[in-house]
């Protein structure tokens, strides 16, 4: 069992519409220290990319306006190199392989532990 990562002073946007994996992602980042900003569609998780700067991004793939992979690859468009991190439940490749392709920069398959989170964060801290 990895050490949970202290994720003190890191801001980390949440990009999810699900109120109840929102409720356990924010109790996951409780643990590790982190501040957490949700956002729940792809269009304010662009404005909000665009006005504040953020150390990671958690970003759902199955979002109701913009899918998380067309989010994604707008942010790269603009230039931004910040750690995105792919959230879905989808465990099927060709699924994983469309989110590394639009510029994610890993996948995390939901539900995680907070075992799988830290390990994960501590790829890109």
């Amino acid at each position: 069992m990895p050490e949970n990562i202290n994720l003190t002073g890191k801001k980390i946007l949440v990009v999810e519409d699900d109120d109840l994996n929102f409720i356990y992602l924010s109790q996951l980042f409780k643990i590790t220290k982190g501040e957490v900003k949700r956002v729940k569609n792809g269009r304010d998780a662009l404005t909000s990319v665009g006005i504040e700067k953020f150390d990671v991004i958690l970003m759902d793939i199955q979002l109701p306006d913009i899918s998380g992979n067309e989010v994604t690859r707008q942010i790269r468009a603009s230039g931004e190199n910040i750690p995105i991190i792919a959230q879905t439940a989808s465990r099927t490749p060709d699924e994983t392989d469309l989110s590394l392709e639009a510029g994610c920069s890993d996948v995390l398959i939901k539900p995680f532990s907070i075992d799988d989170l830290s390990r994960m964060m501590q790829k890109y801290f």
